[in-house]
């Protein structure tokens, strides 16, 4: 695991490297005007290319050489605007002879310096173009490149979830990345990455506009990705519905007309059934209205605030942007440092599942083909379950005729993946499991590596402690290949709360011996994300500071726990200002029934002896139980709880991250948990509890 809190911390040293936190252009200015400084270059990618000094405050307007001009591009859209001087001659003058590629790299170097630097004298140093070892740098200590300034916003912006973060951010969009370089691949990744997050913008803002009702704005949004993205299905089908609860259903008909002819004219393809399905409904006057959002929350003052429409597929994706982009960084490399497989693991709540699904989301937008087999439990109770519903999701989004293809070149799958069925002579099926899985396995590897050979493909398989053994063999061999090919399998691993089977310990053991996967351990979140996590469920909604600071010390910013808090306090208003909640947690009157029943199912599978711990932990006065009266509890109980077996359902309870250690003694990890337990018990065992915990007490003092 400290492999990669390094991973992580160096992808942060890097982040800030290639995009400083840097104040607005202005401040920056006249820090260096103040100080004499040199003057900063302005230098813009989006909408054209344009270098413009602060001092002057004109445009750079005459390029002696054409070349000297593209390697300044090239280094202002490298990421780390640093390149090594025979990448650039590779990119530049590919198929030349050495001397003259190098006798080339010096004239443009030397014309680009006098560029940015008139009154550059022989021999002097530019303190624009640096040249040490090989390596040319663009400093961006005298330098800011407006795409950088772009992902610095929209960054914040989705971290955040504030709509005037997400204004700011779309104003310094100034349209695509060097669109005279449209057809040049030097370019084309930062091209897809910056068109990706002005998308991502868009279609973000858009969705808080709706939750506030504002319509209009939303659709205007949503309208303005089309224009980027004509093809854009579903988008085509938000604009529907947003259409249809504005009460004008024809606009709605007419987006769908949209949406076909744009489809059939890019992509000869039909719409897909989900679209068809909501035009029929539009058309006969059967689309369900929106769901009611929550009662208005009271701020400390009394007055009634207007709560917004939660999404009800997507929660807000708060704090886990390094932890993103580490993944994304993995999926899109190359080099020798590639791993085949991405493995979450972290407590229940923490957000995985949530994590994935927003991978699957940024690897989408980056171009990546997505197949997800993350669709619940149901996925793993036949062989190879993830992979069937990764295939089947990704089938059903193909074209009939190109299903039709599939199941021809791949018969196996015909039988494994329903979509591929219809209509297609099914193979006779093997009479033996082990001559089946001979047939299926080969067929699945065949089709995935294929697929990886034209884009970088994405597989998301959700929880691997339920996969079967053939699922956790082909996981490992995927890893082994995927390690060449551009495809790479995500996945979650719980908390050490149930025994890990044989299967999972192997492909663990040798996953890592081998190093073909990178796991990380999904932390929860800080008291800033966990307050911003609450104000993007409740925007516009005042919650005070007396209430974060009670849903953050109950949660301990575990993202389910700030979920069911906030849901458990919407009705009833904020507890701040309510004097009968003082002197006590308000928690235990506002926990939802969904958090007691997922903690009595939880409990319901335990062993008697870690029920009986928690049961104690739980019922004791204080915060916290100590090993003695842990000890004598379970002495006092009837029948008593032997030592051993207590030590063992104590250590189980530690492993599971359910209780942890403190200087005294030991604690629930989470408070909104030991609320549950306590709740979820029956009263004679709390009873049961209590007087063996007063009888420790009573003894103490006799």
């Amino acid at each position: 695991m400290n492999d990669v809190y390094g991973v992580l911390d160096g992808l942060r040293h890097i982040c800030q490297d290639i995009r400083p936190s840097a104040p607005g252009m202005d401040a920056l200015e006249a820090r260096h005007c103040a100080s004499g400084a040199i003057p900063l270059l302005h230098v813009g990618l989006l909408g054209g290319f344009r270098v413009e000094r602060a001092d002057a405050r004109q445009t750079v307007p005459d390029w002696p050489r054409r070349s000297a001009k593209t390697l300044t591009k090239l280094l202002a859209v490298h990421p780390g605007h640093a390149l090594h001087r025979e990448q650039i001659i590779d990119i530049l003058w590919p198929g030349v002879d050495v001397d003259s590629a190098l006798n080339s790299f010096g004239k443009a170097l030397h014309a680009a310096r006098h560029v940015l630097e008139p009154e550059l004298l022989r021999r002097q140093d530019s303190a624009y173009l640096h040249l040490a070892d090989a390596m040319l740098v663009l400093n961006t200590d005298h330098v800011l490149v407006d795409a950088d300034q772009f992902e610095q916003l929209a960054g914040d912006a989705v971290g955040g979830g504030e709509i005037g973060a997400y204004q700011a951010a779309l104003a310094a969009y100034g349209g695509e990345l060097l669109p005279e370089d449209r057809y040049e691949s030097w370019c084309a990744e930062r091209r897809s990455v910056v068109e990706g997050l002005h998308v991502r913008l868009l279609l973000g803002l858009a969705e808080i506009l709706e939750r506030r009702g504002a319509y209009n704005e939303a659709a205007d949004r949503l309208r303005d990705v089309l224009r980027q993205d004509p093809a854009r299905e579903s988008v085509h089908r938000q604009l529907m519905r947003l259409y249809a609860r504005m009460g004008t259903p024809d606009q709605a008909l007419r987006q769908f007309h949209i949406c076909e002819d744009v489809l059939r004219r890019e992509l000869d393809i039909a719409p897909q059934p989900e679209t068809l399905s909501l035009y029929d409904e539009i058309l006969t006057n059967r689309l369900s209205p929106p769901s009611p959002g929550p009662e208005p929350i009271r701020d400390r003052t009394g007055s009634r605030a207007s709560s917004p429409i939660q999404s009800p597929d997507r929660s807000p994706f708060i704090g886990r942007e390094r932890v993103i982009q580490c993944m994304c960084d993995q999926l899109m490399r190359r080099d020798e440092g590639r791993v085949g497989m991405v493995i979450v693991s972290g407590e229940a709540g923490v957000g995985k599942t949530r994590l994935l699904e927003e991978f699957a989301l940024r690897a989408r937008e980056q171009g990546a083909v997505t197949l997800c087999g993350a669709k619940g439990a149901h996925a793993n109770s036949f062989t190879c379950g993830p992979f069937a519903v990764a295939l089947e999701d990704y089938a059903t989004r193909l074209p009939e005729a190109d299903r039709r293809e599939l199941a021809r070149e791949y018969p196996a799958l015909a039988r494994f993946v329903p979509s591929l069925g219809p209509g297609i002579p099914l193979p006779a099926l093997a009479p033996d499991l082990h001559d089946y899985h001979l047939g299926l396995i080969p067929s699945i590897v065949q089709f995935l590596t294929n697929l990886a050979r034209t884009k970088p493909v994405l597989l998301v398989l959700g929880d691997l402690h339920e996969a079967d053994d053939a699922g956790l063999d082909l996981m490992r061999y995927l890893a082994h290949l995927a390690v060449h090919v551009p495809l790479l399998l995500a996945g979650a691993l719980r908390d050490a709360d149930i025994e890990i089977g044989v299967g999972l310990w192997r492909m663990s053991e040798a996953m890592t011996r081998e190093r073909l996967w990178l796991r990380i351990d999904l932390r929860c979140l800080s008291r800033r994300a966990t307050d911003q996590l609450v104000h993007a469920m409740l925007p516009g909604v005042h919650v005070s500071d007396e209430t974060l600071t009670e849903i953050y010390a109950e949660s301990r910013g575990n993202p389910l726990f700030v979920r069911e808090l906030v849901d458990g306090i919407s009705a009833s208003g904020d507890p701040a200002a309510d004097e009968e909640s003082q002197g006590h947690s308000w928690l235990a009157a506002r926990l939802s029934a969904r958090t007691r029943a997922l903690t009595d199912m939880r409990l319901a599978l335990m062993d008697k002896p870690l029920r009986t711990v928690l049961g104690l932990a739980a019922t004791a006065g204080g915060t916290e139980i100590s090993l003695s009266q842990l000890r004598a509890g379970a002495a006092a109980l009837e029948p008593p709880l032997a030592v051993p077996v207590l030590f063992d359902a104590l250590d189980r309870a530690l492993r599971t991250r359910l209780l942890e250690e403190r200087e005294e003694g030991y604690a629930f990890r989470h408070p909104i948990v030991r609320e549950a337990v306590c709740d979820c018990l029956p009263r004679h065992r709390r009873d049961e509890f209590r007087a063996a915990l007063i009888a420790v007490g009573a003894g103490a003092h006799g």
